[in-house]
Parts: structure tokens; C-alpha cells; sequence
């Protein structure tokens, strides 16, 4: 089986995503059209990574290239799947180049129901973020390329949802979080003192609301006057970031690490992990640090408490609530055999919904399945507890 992919991601979500495709046995090669050569992956006998030259980035710029790679790569290796992260542009690319060989695509919605509401104009795309208001045409065009993928992933129920209310149907709507690698996302040794209490890891953007996660140091640090805070990203707000923290008066307790690449000891360094965002699909950063056993506290958004739960692996706060973001955390910081179970409950429950081998049997069924039986059983959300879709594979030819 020879699968399409094009994607822009940074090497951490990259590995998440690439890896389970990697590692199912059919697959016998994955070409790669990205940005940038991720030389980590490079080393995988079965990828080939595409990335666009000087001059077609002159001529084309970077969606133009990449365009042209897919349609090429298309008509080169006669894929039997063309797969894609984000709808713009990516998903388009994928369309394109999977109608031009009449291949299977799968279009997966990793950045939640914004990619394509309104046209996008409330995504991360450079471009689609720039319209000033929701433009219902664009959103009516973009669905219609959804609608014509022959799978659409999301990483939650609740994306899933959204989803099948635009009338896609449900059984080519599958559940496909990204993997997390539990032999590289482990805890620290027990016992080890850790400098920070709390961590918030992600691009410095409006849409990630750090300013919350800030507040809320300076609230709990009136009376834990060692509280230790960390902010891992680069991104346009770190000024306004800092500034806010000078302000606060917690500079000294908030340290603003900038973009890591050892991202796993940085998981490592603390204790609980905060998202205090405005919307995500189901954020990679949060699963690593649960793997690495930091309880999460994150606000109730896109497909986030699919996996958290309050009071069994962290906490679920209502967004820009900050007295309830800090009623959250308090009990974890105070109650050290509270802590222990959320942090050890956090580690087993990533294992069961998101652990590699678990994703690597997931997407061999969807990439083998007859049509009609691409939908593994959906991941349970009963109330307590966090369920699991089996991983047996079925109806594979």
C-alpha cells in the first residue's frame, strides 16, 4: 500500500501523527509533502519527505509548490491514499491530487470545526484568519471538499458531531487522535524534585489564552509564595506575555522557555499541565504531558475532556473562568495522595485512547476496511471513566 501525505506541522506533531501510519504492516511507502525536511523522520526506510525548491517558491509560493508536489506525486506513485491535515491548504491539495488518480483520501480535522466555519476566518491559516467576518460561501465550499474525502478524522466525538450535523455521514466520520509514543513520553522517577509546579506548553496565540494561565499563577502565588510556573512556545504574544507578568508581579515565578525541541524533559520538569485555551481539536501537548503523568486542567473545549475527566486525571474548567482555573489546580498543589492518583490515572488513560499501537491498529483497520467498515467503534465517554475502541483490526482484505 502506498499512501499521499502533505501536511505543515513541527517535528513533534509530525512524529505524532506519521508514526502509526508508519508502523502498519501494508504499508510498504508514505511520500511526504511538507514544508521543511524533519531529519528524524528522513531516517524511516519507508518515508520520503518532499519539500518545495527555491525556485518553485519564487515562482508558486508555498501553497502553489505544494500543490504542484501532490498533483505530481499523485500521477508518480499512484497512491491508494492521499491523506492531509487541515483543510486549507492541505485538504484542498489532497482533493485534488486524490481525483487526478481516482485514490481514496482522507481529510483529517486536527484543529477543530474552526478550520472551515465561516470559511476559516477564525483558524490558525495565515490567510483564511485575515477575513474580517464569517464568509458563508467560502464555508459552503470548503464543507463540499469534505464532503467528497472518502474518510474524514477527527480528533474527538465532539468534532465528530459537528461534523455529521453538516451531513456528512457518520459512519465516514472516524475518531483518529494523534499518537503519543509511551517509551518517549514517560514520567519522571518518582520522587525527583521537579522545578516547576505548573506548565503550559503551545504556540504563543490569542487562540491559546496564556493570559489566563498567568492570572491564575498570580492568584494561586498570593498564598504559595514558591510557586513555580513554566511557558513553553514562541509565538507573537511573548511580549505582551511577559509584560502581563511583570504587571502581575510574578516575572520572577514565570519562566518563559521559547520554543523547545526536547519537548519530553520539559514535560518532565513539572507537575501539572494547564490549557487554558479558546478552541483545540484534542491538543498533542496535553497527551504528552498526561503520558508523562501530569494531571491535565484544561477548559472545556473541542474535543479536550473526550480524555480528561475531573477528578480522575485532572479537571475540565468552563473557558476564561479564571477562579475556577485556580479552584482546579489548588487541590493537586495541596493534596499530595490527590495528586498521585490523578498523575498515575493520567499516564493509563493516554495508554488506552491515544498509545501508538493502539493508533497503528486503528488506522490499519481504516486503511484496509471495505467500504461501509472503515468506522472502528467509537471511543466511549461514559461518566467517570475514560473508554476505549477496541484495537482489533477486522474485515481486512
Amino acid at each position: 500500500m502506498r499512501l499521499l501525505a502533505t501536511v505543515t506541522f513541527n517535528p513533534n506533531q509530525l512524529r505524532a501523527h506519521l508514526m502509526p501510519l508508519l508502523a502498519v504492516p501494508e504499508v510498504e511507502r508514505i511520500v511526504l509533502v511538507a514544508d521543511t525536511v524533519d531529519e528524524e523522520l528522513a531516517r524511516e526506510p519507508k518515508l520520503e519527505i518532499r519539500v518545495p525548491t527555491p525556485s518553485q517558491l519564487r515562482v508558486l509560493g508555498r501553497a502553489g509548490s505544494k500543490t504542484l508536489l501532490c498533483r505530481r506525486a499523485a500521477r508518480e506513485i499512484r497512491p491508494d491514499w492521499v491523506i492531509s491535515w487541515n483543510i486549507m491548504p492541505h485538504g484542498v491539495n489532497a482533493h485534488l491530487a486524490a481525483r487526478s488518480v481516482r485514490a481514496r483520501s482522507m481529510y483529517h480535522m486536527i484543529g477543530g470545526w474552526e478550520e472551515w466555519e465561516g470559511g476559516g476566518w477564525a483558524s490558525d491559516n495565515a490567510l483564511l484568519s485575515r477575513l474580517p467576518r464569517p464568509v458563508a460561501a467560502l464555508e459552503a465550499a470548503l464543507l463540499k471538499v469534505i464532503r467528497s474525502s472518502t474518510l474524514v478524522g477527527t480528533m474527538g466525538t465532539r468534532g465528530k458531531a459537528r461534523l455529521v450535523a453538516e451531513g456528512i455521514p457518520a459512519d465516514r466520520v472516524v475518531v483518529t487522535p494523534a499518537s503519543i509514543d509511551m517509551n518517549r513520553f514517560s514520567p519522571a522517577d518518582t520522587g525527583a524534585e521537579v522545578p516547576y509546579d505548573l506548565l503550559t506548553v503551545g504556540s504563543l496565540i490569542a487562540r491559546k489564552q496564556q493570559e489566563d494561565f498567568i492570572a491564575a499563577v498570580a492568584i494561586l502565588r498570593g498564598t504559595r509564595p514558591n510557586l513555580r510556573a513554566a511557558v513553553a512556545g514562541e509565538g507573537p504574544l511573548r511580549e505582551t506575555l511577559v509584560a502581563q507578568a511583570e504587571r502581575l508581579g510574578v516575572a520572577d515565578a514565570i519562566d518563559f522557555l521559547g520554543q523547545r525541541t526536547d519537548v519530553a524533559s520539559v514535560y518532565r520538569s513539572a507537575r501539572i499541565f494547564v490549557l487554558p485555551s479558546r478552541f483545540e481539536g484534542l491538543s498533542i501537548a496535553m497527551m504528552e504531558a498526561m503520558a508523562c503523568g501530569l494531571p491535565a486542567v484544561v477548559t472545556g473545549v473541542g474535543d479536550l475532556d473526550d480524555l480528561v475527566r475531573t477528578g480522575r486525571n485532572g479537571a475540565v474548567v468552563p473557558l476564561g473562568d479564571v477562579p475556577a482555573l485556580v479552584a482546579a489546580i489548588a487541590p493537586l498543589l495541596d493534596d499530595p495522595g490527590h495528586y498521585r492518583v490523578l498523575s498515575h490515572t493520567a499516564r493509563e488513560d493516554v495508554t488506552r485512547y491515544a498509545g501508538l499501537e493502539h493508533m497503528t491498529a486503528r488506522y490499519r483497520r481504516m486503511l484496509l476496511a471495505l467500504p461501509g467498515e472503515w468506522n472502528p467503534p467509537d471511543v466511549q465517554r461514559a461518566s467517570g471513566q475514560v473508554g476505549e475502541a477496541p484495537t482489533t483490526v477486522g474485515a481486512i482484505k
